[in-house]
């Protein structure tokens, strides 16, 4: 049967993962869309299902400039990806222990103010493309890179309307929206086609 399946990655989710279990290897992400495109033609009825591209939701800490120069000038502009960047915007807060109640602002050991990162809209922008180009048919087979619980109702929503959303995520992350899913891939298997050689 065929399908039409666009990728949806949550970049932070998927690199933090990376990092934390492919060690020092790093993930060529061109290959990423050929390597789950296998995964899927390997579930039930789904062989013969068309790949239409891959979109990428990434926030970028101001400063980082490399990061925003690849996702910009290399990633964005390969075919088949389309990148949605959003800036980190820092500000300071400090840390409170729950148990003592110690308040502190900065590091004891360096003095640096301790700061938290928020970047508004990919969640929302990752929802809003996942329901027009599902609602629109443009794609009935979205698979979801992320363990973003906030992108449970729009997965409902879709599998009411008939829509096999897939979820591809890392071993013991994930599991309320790998529930909500049509189906599930493991991520933890794709590593060694995407180490970068």
């Amino acid at each position: 049967m065929e399908g039409i399946v666009r990728i949806f990655v949550d970049y932070w989710n998927f690199q933090l993962n990376w990092n934390e279990r492919a060690g020092e290897a790093r993930c060529d992400w061109l290959a990423l869309p050929d390597a789950l495109m296998r995964a899927v033609r390997k579930l039930p009825d789904l062989e013969d299902a068309l790949y239409h591209g891959i979109q990428i939701y990434a926030s970028v800490d101001p400063g980082n400039e490399n990061l925003l120069n690849w996702l910009e000038t290399f990633l964005d502009r390969q075919p088949g990806f389309e990148v949605r960047i959003a800036r980190m915007v820092r500000r300071q807060k400090g840390l409170r222990c729950t148990r003592c109640g110690l308040e502190l602002e900065s590091c004891p050991e360096c003095g640096e103010p301790f700061t938290v990162g928020t970047s508004k809209g990919l969640t929302t922008a990752m929802v809003c493309d996942l329901l027009s180009l599902a609602l629109e048919n443009r794609c009935d087979l979205p698979v979801l890179v992320t363990s973003d619980t906030e992108l449970i109702p729009a997965v409902e929503l879709l599998r009411r309307r008939g829509v096999r959303v897939i979820h591809a995520g890392w071993r013991e992350t994930g599991h309320d929206l790998a529930r909500a899913s049509w189906a599930s891939l493991e991520l933890d298997a794709l590593i060694p086609d995407l180490v970068r050689a």
